[in-house]
């Protein structure tokens, strides 16, 4: 127990040094009010201004996680907050957007957490997924982790029947897609046991 310890302080120390540039930077207020909507903007000027690149911005979220998964769970949002702000990549900042809900949700921020399931919604029925079934998958997920949140939020009963109904057509096909996947499955199974016999 004691190596373990040893390894995670470790670790810790590690990612918050590699995340302290940036860190710093975010300490400061008045550095913070440069900071503008357009990211490639950010990147570019964080660069020139405060010698943060890209692997800082990597630590960041590297570091916001680490504190999630040690429990602290306040750190690990406003880091992830931060590190979407600057995230260029569309899959790290979903990432990220889901982290954030959960830490929200472990804190019982029910009104933030409020706030990003539903900015996870808009997100995932705008995006394009590479299947879908991942689409799917992903709504799944978005009603699994609202359960938290509605069965706690004063509005809550209410928003849980609109998005279950929004999202009764995306269930069916789920279910439809897995009882396929298990047909075939089975039949693949069957043919299996019938060359090896």
């Amino acid at each position: 127990m004691v190596d373990r310890r040893v390894e995670v302080v470790a670790r810790l120390k590690a990612l918050e040094d590699a995340a302290a540039p940036l860190v710093t930077f975010l300490q400061n207020a008045n550095a913070v009010q440069e900071l503008r909507a357009d990211k490639q903007y950010n990147l570019q000027m964080l660069n020139d201004h405060y010698q943060i690149g890209p692997d800082q911005i990597e630590a960041l979220y590297q570091y916001a996680k680490f504190q999630f998964e040690c429990g602290n769970y306040s750190g690990a949002a406003d880091y992830l907050y931060q590190y979407r702000a600057l995230c260029t990549n569309s899959e790290r900042s979903l990432s990220a957007l889901w982290g954030k809900l959960a830490a929200e949700i472990l804190m019982q921020n029910w009104d933030i957490a409020l706030e990003e399931l539903n900015r996870l919604k808009e997100i995932i029925d705008s995006k394009s997924f590479s299947s879908p079934l991942n689409q799917v998958q992903s709504r799944i997920w978005l009603m699994h982790w609202s359960l938290f949140i509605f069965f706690n939020h004063d509005n809550g009963r209410t928003q849980i029947i609109d998005l279950f109904n929004q999202d009764k057509e995306e269930v069916d096909e789920l279910c439809r897609t897995l009882e396929e996947k298990e047909d075939s499955s089975c039949i693949a199974s069957d043919q299996f046991s019938c060359i090896t016999i």
